[in-house]
């Protein structure tokens, strides 16, 4: 007899370090390709939907206009030098452009401008809250003024959008309608609601600075008049008068000045000929010897009549001699004429001190006058100063007043200009084509979120997937244990002689299939057992199981196993396909083989080998005969379950000493005896049989067993003392792991 390798025993779950499962590519790729179905499905569901959306979803239009705001150069109201201030616009004013577009003002201005109070599509919600609502004709027929201009508003806000292109500073703004020539129309009367917006309150700024440039000219006006007023009655109180830029006192006391250089000159000059006068007539000089008698009519008489008196009393002297009376008398002439010289220049000179006492009394009372302006001067001048302080005062005013006036001119002029500081560089015009819903864009994502919705699907089902699927999984559930192969599903059996699938009546192994199943068996099986390994040589169930006969053989190397049990942990797992290809496997190879069924509760291997069975392991243990059947497949027989009723004590009738007995006399007679046992879930037949077997064969389902049932169960065969020779993943549906397995 075999005995198990101690090295290949199973490790108890509690001492045994369980691997990590590793995630590759392929691992993925198959679980998308296992998941292709679910996903595929959830594509199709997403994209029905979305093609629904489009069926039934009103379209809109989209149109949008453009505004440049142009930077300019802005000045103060108030500033009193043009140019001083230089405010270029900014990102920050861009900004504030937009939000002035995405005012309650603006949107109220459009809706009025458009009276869109009147138009259903703005007084009616939109989306999931109409839906919920439903019909509101009642309520808006009800509604106010100023509610329907809010609830436009609300609505017409939600459908215009305004944003900044870039760094530009263009603002584009968009209106959504379900009517193109509408959203055109909207977005239009937007940029002339936002135009004369800006011309309004550059209107209204001029009108308040008007305002307020004419009460403060006003009130400069007053105190203009004021400090003009003062400075007049200053001047007057203090004598400050002025003239040709000066004061007139300073005008006086500068020709007094002159007068003085002009009266010195003179005292001067009369001084000099009076002094002139007085040494001639001292010295008794004649009168020309002074200048001035040269001029003076009298004297020249005089003089002349001396000269003619003289010449005479030459001419008489000459002629008579100078006793002769005439000469004496022309001689007594002559004399008179120079007394009369000599009088007149007394009178001259007396002329000359009159001129010379005048001259010197004016220089006198010139510097007298001088004096009393100059210290009159000194007095003005000290008002002079705060004249000038007055004036400085009044000039100021003065200048105020008149820039006030300008800017008030200038201000009139700005309020009736229409000039703003953006303009209109693209119209909007009616849009050609819907802009939503767009139908393959919205197909292309209602695909898109389903295939991540079903990728999600199988991402989370995977996660939470606790069942076997691959070797990994196993030796997850229980170090120690081998996974012996991966074995696709079984195809369904196709009737045919000898049940070897060839067209024809269906048979069994020993024979036609005539008739009704014999009275031992239960009714037929649900799913009919399927002789793989014969009907297809090549096929991957078949390559699989010589790859689980050649693991079980290499076990077997050294020593003989001859009883092997095959069991599930439910039912419905194929152990009974496994068993019944196990044991062909065998037996094509040279071996005498045994096939029993130990089933007692479904029979699924008596029922499909031999159906009219009337004997069985029952009636052999209880020593009634032989039951053992030949099939058609060469050396290989089969033991069937005949009973009536379900065995109740079916794991008592195992663990018995006859069972053992006939298992030893089988093992005697047969190279291999391969026996299906009930399923675990169902019945306690395995752990009552295992300990007496040489090996038990755990069969798991790919995608049904949980891995906390396979070790569970693993551990209960430990627990019962059965040699578990390793575990055999049937069913398994990813035809890839399954080559890569083989």
């Amino acid at each position: 007899m075999l005995r198990v390798n101690p090295a290949r025993l199973p490790i108890p779950p509690m001492e045994a370090e369980r691997p990590a499962a590793s995630v590759t590519l392929r691992t993925l790729w198959g679980i998308l390709r296992r998941s292709g179905a679910s996903i595929a499905a959830s594509v199709a569901l997403c994209v029905a939907a979305a093609a629904l959306f489009v069926t039934f979803s009103v379209p809109t239009y989209v149109a949008s206009t453009q505004l440049l705001i142009e930077p300019q150069r802005q000045q103060q109201l108030l500033m009193f030098e043009p140019g001083m201030l230089d405010l270029t616009l900014d990102n920050a004013q861009v900004e504030s452009q937009v939000e002035l577009l995405r005012s309650e003002r603006i949107t109220t201005a459009v809706v009025n401008a458009l009276k869109l109070t009147r138009n259903p599509e703005f007084q009616k919600e939109e989306g999931l809250l109409a839906w919920i609502r439903g019909p509101a004709t009642d309520e808006v027929l009800e509604r106010t003024e100023s509610e329907s201009l809010r609830v436009a508003t609300g609505l017409l806000s939600n459908r215009v959008g305004v944003r900044r292109v870039g760094q530009s500073y263009v603002i584009e703004i968009t209106a959504r309608a379900y009517r193109p020539e509408l959203a055109a129309e909207i977005a239009n009367a937007y940029t002339a609601a936002y135009l004369r917006d800006q011309f309004d309150a550059k209107a209204q700024v001029a009108r308040s600075g008007v305002d307020w440039l004419q009460a403060r000219i006003s009130d400069l006006r007053g105190h203009l008049s004021e400090t003009a007023r003062a400075v007049e009655d200053f001047k007057t109180q203090n004598d400050l008068a002025t003239g040709n830029g000066g004061l007139l006192i300073e005008q006086q006391l500068s020709e007094m000045n002159s007068q003085l250089v002009s009266a010195r000159a003179q005292t001067s000059q009369t001084a000099a000929r009076l002094a002139r006068v007085r040494a001639v007539t001292e010295a008794g000089a004649g009168s020309a010897a002074v200048a001035e008698i040269i001029n003076n009519q009298v004297m020249t008489n005089l003089r002349q009549r001396q000269q003619e008196a003289a010449q005479r009393e030459a001419d008489l002297r000459e002629r008579y001699g100078p006793r002769h009376e005439a000469v004496a008398a022309a001689h007594r002439e002559v004399e008179q004429a120079e007394r009369d010289i000599g009088a007149e220049m007394r009178r001259i000179a007396q002329v000359y001190l009159s001129d010379h006492d005048i001259a010197v009394a004016r220089e006198r009372g010139i510097e007298t006058e001088i004096r009393r302006l100059i210290g009159e001067a000194d007095r003005r001048r000290m008002a002079r100063v705060t004249l000038s302080e007055l004036e400085a005062q009044a000039q100021s005013y003065r200048r105020m007043y008149q820039n006030l006036l300008e800017k008030l001119s200038e201000t009139i002029q700005k309020e009736t200009l229409p000039i703003t500081s953006a303009r209109v560089i693209a119209p909007a015009a009616t849009p050609l084509d819907k802009n939503t819903p767009r139908t393959k864009l919205t197909l292309a994502l209602g695909g898109a979120v389903g295939l991540l919705l079903g990728i999600a699907i199988c991402t989370a089902r995977t996660r939470f997937d606790q069942t076997v699927r691959s070797a990994a999984d196993i030796q997850r559930a229980y170090a120690g244990v081998d996974c012996l192969g991966l074995v696709p599903a079984l195809r369904p059996a196709l009737p045919g002689p000898l049940g070897l699938g060839l067209p024809g009546p269906r048979k069994g192994l020993l024979g036609p299939l005539k008739g009704p199943p014999g009275p031992g068996l239960p009714g037929p099986h649900k799913a009919p057992l399927g002789l793989e390994v014969v009907e297809a040589p090549f096929s991957p169930f078949t390559r699989a199981m010589r790859g689980v006969k050649v693991a079980i053989d290499v076990a077997r190397e050294g020593r003989t196993i001859t009883t092997i049990g095959v069991a599930s942990i439910s039912p419905g797992e194929g152990k009974s396909s496994i068993a019944l290809n196990l044991a062909a496997l065998s037996a094509q190879a040279g071996c005498r083989t045994l096939l029993i069924d130990a089933d007692f509760l479904e029979a699924a291997l008596s029922r499909a080998l031999v159906p009219g069975a009337t004997a069985g392991l029952l009636e052999m243990l209880a020593e009634r005969g032989d039951a053992i059947q030949p099939t058609a497949v060469p050396r290989l027989d089969v033991l069937p379950a005949v009973f009536a009723a379900p065995v109740a004590q079916s794991s008592e009738i195992l663990r018995s000493p006859q069972m053992q007995a006939l298992l030893t006399s089988l093992a005697s007679a047969y190279e291999l005896v391969v026996i299906d046992i009930s399923a675990m879930r169902s019945a306690m037949d395995v752990r009552a049989l295992g300990r007496i077997l040489d090996g038990v064969l755990l069969v798991a389902a790919w995608g049904e067993t949980e891995v906390s049932s396979l070790a569970d169960a693993a551990g209960s065969l430990e627990a019962a003392q059965a040699q578990v020779l390793g575990i055999v993943l049937n069913k398994v549906r990813d035809t890839e792991a399954v080559s890569r397995a083989i």
